[in-house]
């Protein structure tokens, strides 16, 4: 979806009470920063050492195809941070946790969580106003 927008239209700011969503470009990072996020969350759970996400400006890439690459290591991240996981409330439930918008998930919510942000946002951006 993104890799085939001009680079006008994706860097195009437009007014917006979140500086997260001012264009497309900052949609992608904010998604790329929340793909981090999740998989902090779910590591923190597990106890395992503390892991920052980037800086958000680093995440903004320069052009369309520069999103892509920026999803290789919070993915990879993701996948690390679930490793050995099995779908049994007696490994999940003691794994739950509160995100900061409110719910509480577990590992396995949250990454459905995640897929459905990146597919909510992947509408929001088919929809922008060209």
């Amino acid at each position: 979806t993104v890799e085939a927008l001009p680079l006008d239209l994706f860097t195009r700011a437009r007014e917006s009470p979140d500086p997260e969503t001012v264009s497309i470009q900052k949609v992608c990072a904010h998604t790329v920063s929340s793909a981090y996020g999740y998989a902090i969350y779910i590591r923190n759970a597990r106890g395992w050492p503390r892991r920052e996400r980037p800086a958000f400006e680093t995440l903004c890439a320069a052009e369309p195809a520069g999103v892509r690459p920026l999803f290789l290591e919070p993915l990879r991240l993701t996948e690390e941070s679930v490793e050995g996981l099995i779908d049994k409330n007696e490994v999940l439930e003691p794994l739950r946790f509160q995100v900061r918008w409110g719910p509480t998930y577990d590992p396995e919510m949250l990454i459905e969580h995640a897929i459905v942000h990146l597919l909510r946002h992947r509408r929001q951006i088919e929809r922008w106003p060209r």
